[in-house]
């Protein structure tokens, strides 16, 4: 499939996604991963870094399902250290709308990746130690998420992005297993969160929203109702038996 062909399918795959209501936890995702033999922070800006590679390899589909993905093998300098179907585990059945292109086989050390169908994208390493090569994956979703707090814990780096303008607070170069917060501003916008696969596993990406205070509030009564309920039937035990 040439450039072109694939910029056509992606502006399909993007109308029919922008009409999924954002409560369906849909994703446009692309990935770029290529030979890039040094460190690269999760940013827009580092694709550029992967577009210039003559061996880049890209894909593009959508995702339906929770942005958990997780591979903790031990770190490879192989092909073995980092697979992609490992990294997705079951939440590869989410993808459809699959569109990839690149060479049909390209020399990343020992990895041999094929792009082209999404078999071969999910055979394919992520990235191995040293930063040999990596991927950079980007994740848009549109919506208003009312002030949402929203936990990530990533290995390697990550960013958010509101509308193209870029939110602080997290870590966008390569890190060890961190969590960190960052708060969604009100109004309909889109949404991207990069994250880059670097330095072989572990890989690790989770997203998750932060309870609200109420929310917080709610399940403690629950947990004292619980406790309190516990209790009772102890003592109506203690008076039985006795």
């Amino acid at each position: 499939m040439n450039v072109k062909k694939l910029v056509a399918t992606t502006a399909l795959i993007t109308s029919a996604f922008v009409a999924v209501p954002a409560s369906a936890a849909t994703y446009l995702v692309t990935v770029l991963e290529a030979s890039i033999g040094k460190q690269f922070d999760a940013t827009l800006a580092s694709s550029f870094n992967f577009l210039t590679k003559p061996d880049l390899s890209t894909a593009v589909f959508t995702y339906t399902g929770p942005l958990s993905f997780s591979n903790t093998n031990p770190q490879s300098s192989s092909n073995t250290g980092d697979i992609t179907s490992t990294f997705f585990g079951a939440n590869a059945a989410g993808i459809s709308n699959y569109v990839g292109v690149g060479p049909a086989s390209v020399a990343y050390g020992a990895n041999g990746a094929n792009f082209r169908t999404l078999a071969g994208f999910l055979a394919t390493s992520g990235s191995a130690a040293n930063f040999a090569y990596g991927s950079l994956y980007t994740f848009t979703t549109i919506g208003n998420f009312n002030d949402l707090e929203l936990s990530i814990t990533h290995d390697d780096g990550v960013s958010l992005y509101a509308d193209g303008i870029r939110l602080s607070g997290l870590t966008a170069g390569p890190t060890s297993a961190i969590t960190e917060k960052v708060r969604l501003p009100n109004g309909t916008k889109a949404y991207t969160l990069v994250y880059g696969r670097a330095n072989g596993s572990p890989s690790i990406l989770n997203v998750a929203a932060v309870p609200e205070p109420a929310t917080w509030a709610m399940m403690l009564v629950g947990f004292g109702m619980m406790g309190a309920a516990i209790r009772y039937r102890r003592r109506n035990a203690t008076v039985v038996y006795a």
